[in-house]
């Protein structure tokens, strides 16, 4: 136990340095700021609350916002796995008491956590201090997007959404030979998890919703959608029914990452 507390206290320091990884830990903050007062202020200015260009803006902004958490925890240890890698870091770890398996498990838990405190900071802080900025007008009825949720949807979505961080972080590697590749491949990733944006859309509000479930960060990111829109369509999933699914698919995508990150990599 005592030899992961050094290692926590080393990754912590190695992560400050980092201006990228700096970033991404103060990124949900930044998200906040941004989707909780930055942009309804400007709405405010420019828009009607029952305009279109401020239900769509509203929308965009709370999905992006959710469907980014786990993505960016993600890709603060997917960089710290390609560092550890130039720097021949795992080479090290193979000769020592801890082994390259639990060292990067280690990282995954720690990572899991940051993305889980990360996505509630997100989406607990609208709900707190924004829930009377996201009020659209959809078919001439007034929804708040906000009202329906309790603190253990927060949490429940934040632990569920977080699971996706290992498979993002262990994808870095496995693709990206260096950290400008590694760069670009977030950047492209960072397209891919808003596909569940298309969610929105009429078309995908039956059976075609499942077309987006290829993105694993879509099954969480629904449920909670259907509750902000307080949506009754026959072809979606009880709350509990999307969770389980994501938390399967998620769950499943990283342990099939990790072999294949341990495979390649060489070592145990």
């Amino acid at each position: 136990m005592r030899k992961y507390l050094s290692l926590l206290k080393y990754e912590m320091k190695t992560i400050v340095k980092d201006p990228m990884n700096l970033f991404v830990l103060i990124y949900p903050v930044f998200i906040l700021f941004i989707t909780g007062y930055l942009l309804p202020m400007i709405l405010a200015r420019t828009t009607t609350p029952d305009s279109n260009a401020a239900m769509i803006t509203l929308l965009l902004s709370f999905v992006i916002a959710l469907a980014l958490g786990g993505y960016m925890g993600g890709v603060l240890l997917g960089f710290s796995l390609l560092e550890n890698r130039d720097e021949k870091t795992l080479l090290n770890i193979a000769v020592s008491p801890v082994t390259v398996s639990g060292y990067t498990i280690f990282k995954i838990i720690y990572s899991y956590i940051i993305g889980v405190l990360g996505n509630m900071v997100m989406f607990g802080g609208l709900i707190l201090f924004a829930k009377d900025q996201y009020v659209v007008t959809i078919y001439n009825a007034e929804i708040g997007l906000l009202d329906n949720f309790e603190f253990w949807h927060v949490i429940l979505f934040s632990m569920v959404s977080a699971l996706f961080v290992p498979t993002v972080a262990l994808i870095l590697p496995l693709i990206a030979k260096n950290k400008i590749e590694g760069f670009a491949t977030m950047k492209l990733g960072g397209f891919i998890v808003m596909l569940p944006t298309l969610a929105l859309l009429d078309v995908f509000l039956d059976w075609k919703q499942y077309f987006l479930g290829i993105v694993p960060a879509f099954w969480p990111l629904k449920a909670i959608l259907n509750i902000a829109l307080s949506s009754t369509n026959a072809a979606n999933l009880g709350f509990w029914g999307y969770m389980l699914i994501g938390t399967i698919v998620q769950l499943t995508l990283s342990i099939l990452c990790f072999r294949l990150f341990i495979k390649k990599m060489d070592l145990k």
